[in-house]
């Protein structure tokens, strides 16, 4: 599972938006939100309903969009690259070759990311 943490979005609209798909699972909230919850979710395969970085880019705020101007697009797509790269890296442990076909990509391009991320790749390898 690749987790992405997403920093800056306000605590209680992210407890709000997963108490509505709680309710919507029909899991009981008497007792709050808890991990256990959390993670019967996410094998459920519901926690992309939460549309996290979608919501996330249309809920930016204008000052952020002013502060990142220019880098804005290269800074979310380097947050989401790298874990992913990693994470696939991770399973074909280390083959670039196969973690490129999975993700669907040109080997040249794989490497080319993996270099320009600076992810060493051999750390993975049996």
């Amino acid at each position: 599972m690749i987790t992405i943490m997403l920093t800056g979005m306000d605590e209680s609209r992210v407890k709000d938006m997963l108490e509505k798909i709680f309710e919507q699972e029909g899991y009981d909230l008497s007792e709050g939100l808890n991990q256990g919850n959390v993670i019967r979710l996410a094998q459920k395969g519901r926690i992309h309903d939460l549309a996290f970085i979608k919501d996330k880019v249309i809920e930016l705020d204008d000052d952020l969009f002013k502060d990142k101007e220019g880098v804005l697009y290269r800074e979310v797509l380097e947050a989401i690259e790298r874990p992913l790269l990693e994470q696939v890296l991770e399973k074909t442990q280390g083959n670039q070759l196969k973690a490129a076909r999975i993700l669907g990509i040109n080997r040249n391009t794989m490497r080319c990311k993996v270099k320009r991320l600076g992810i060493n790749a051999a750390k993975w390898k049996i």
